[in-house]
């Protein structure tokens, strides 16, 4: 009796072990399916980032000097974007080399850190767009004053 309940036992432990050995291997590629989700979003979004910084110079160009000094200012985030591209890369780069060995936790770790970075990268297209609105409404209002000018 006490034979048979050992080897139930035995072999419930048997399979709980390969249940969750087989919950894990299935949990690898989903996990890194995520994490290049999350790589590809994050990199979409920095292009869209660059791409609206390159349509502010255009506006600038209409305003006074004082104006314009301020806007260009927001200028100075295109190296940033151009930096945050080259982590995303060096990102890619670990992930192709390490993705087989590396811990769940380590993968979980870099799935996070691009969620991070697409947080903030959220926050920061929401203030170019702010910026961008200031800079099409005070052109808008410098054209009126030039209008009411030349009447």
């Amino acid at each position: 009796m006490i034979y048979a309940i050992a080897t139930i036992v035995a072999a419930a432990l048997i399979l709980a072990g390969f249940w969750l050995r087989e919950r894990q291997l299935r949990r690898r590629p989903a996990l890194l399916a995520a994490i290049m989700d999350e790589a590809d979003a994050l990199e979409s979004e920095l292009h869209e980032c660059r791409a609206r910084l390159r349509e502010i110079p255009p506006l600038v160009t209409a305003l006074p000097p004082s104006a314009q000094l301020s806007a260009r200012a927001t200028l100075v985030a295109e190296p940033q974007v151009q930096a945050a591209l080259r982590d995303l890369l060096a990102h890619r780069l670990w992930l192709k080399e390490n993705a087989a060995t590396a811990t769940i936790a380590e993968l979980e770790s870099a799935r996070g850190a691009l969620a991070g970075a697409k947080s903030a990268l959220a926050g920061q297209l929401e203030r170019l767009a702010a910026v961008r609105g200031e800079l099409e409404a005070a052109r808008a209002a410098q054209a009126v004053r030039a209008t009411d000018a030349q009447s």
